[in-house]
């Protein structure tokens, strides 16, 4: 291919996403641009938008979710997606990303508290933020987004620009990349072999930490990041768990992070893959890496596909049984 017809082809590996905001009374509208490699398969979603993040530096810094700032400081959905502009379900409170990579993007503050240590995080917070999420989410499968997405970047080792705690919601027509990923390597495994893959590894004792309600929690065979733990649920979607399995979700996410606290871990990456309904081939899985400073990503995980380990999955889900 010549490089004129290279060009060309990557003009067209293109697609923009708009989504609106609505902050003052004023609607906003923002383009997200969304390319992907010819070469590398590799999607990167640009938004210029996000050059104006705030970036806390301390815990004295003005902060836009704490109480007395939050209903100030952050934008509204418009009232054709959520009539009131915020979702609010106990402590939690979600509203539309002020800076989005997606058409539906929502941040789920869960805790009224400006909570920078992780161990002071309770089962509480984090099961009224998964529930306002689920909220969050059965309204955007009512505007055909039918995919759903949660994330957590916990301090700024970890990725996040506000440090009080807050989950990142991604509503999306046809998946992100890893979740279509997985979601096409979990079903050929039960077609292939005639078994669901996350029931068959639950059952490697070897790894496994413990169970809550709902969930059995093992470390990962080959782990993505340091000190992995993957919670596997016996649904498919977490729009399906009823308040107990909810709640055994979120016992299970405290148990973790207060291992890690222990083992001198003060950030981390959540994320939760989902599917859309209930199939045969599929658990939804709770997936949390422990960060750290100096940076544990480095020329290998970024550009080789591959991850550099410390510790074995076998040696430190030992660690990790003592909090089941």
């Amino acid at each position: 291919m010549k490089l004129k017809e290279l060009f060309i082809s990557m003009k067209n590996l293109k697609l923009l996403e708009l989504s609106k905001i609505v902050k003052n009374e004023i609607e906003i509208s923002q383009k997200i641009e969304i390319r992907k490699d010819p070469i590398t398969n590799v999607i990167s979603r640009i938004n210029m938008e996000r050059l104006k993040r705030p970036k806390q530096k301390g815990i004295s810094d003005y902060c836009p979710f704490c109480p007395q700032n939050i209903e100030i400081a952050t934008p509204k959905f418009p009232k054709e997606i959520i009539k009131e502009g915020r979702i609010k379900i106990g402590r939690a409170i979600i509203f539309p990303n002020m800076y989005p990579l997606a058409s539906l993007h929502g941040v789920c503050v869960f805790t009224q508290e400006h909570k920078i240590n992780i161990n002071e995080i309770n089962e509480d917070e984090i099961f009224d933020g998964l529930k306002c999420s689920i909220e969050f989410f059965n309204i955007s499968r009512k505007l055909g987004y039918l995919y759903h997405f949660i994330g957590w970047n916990h301090l700024q080792e970890a990725g996040a620009s506000i440090l009080h705690p807050h989950f990142q919601l991604i509503s999306s027509k046809n998946g992100l990349k890893n979740e279509r990923f997985i979601f096409k390597k979990c079903k050929y495994y039960w077609k292939k072999k005639g078994r669901n893959y996350w029931e068959e590894i639950v059952e490697d004792n070897e790894r496994f930490i413990g169970k809550t309600e709902g969930f059995s929690w093992i470390t990962p065979w080959a782990p993505i990041g340091n000190y992995e733990v993957i919670g596997v649920g016996n649904k498919s979607s977490i729009i399906d768990l009823n308040d107990k399995e909810l709640r055994g979700m979120a016992n299970g996410i405290t148990k973790i992070i207060k291992g890690l606290w222990e083992l001198g871990i003060r950030a981390l990456n959540m994320v939760i893959f989902s599917y859309p309904y209930q199939v045969e081939w599929f658990n939804l899985n709770v997936r949390i890496i422990a960060r750290r400073l100096p940076s544990d990503r480095a020329f290998l995980e970024i550009y080789s596909g591959e991850i550099g380990i410390e510790v074995p999955p076998e040696v430190y889900s030992k660690f990790f049984k003592k909090f089941f």
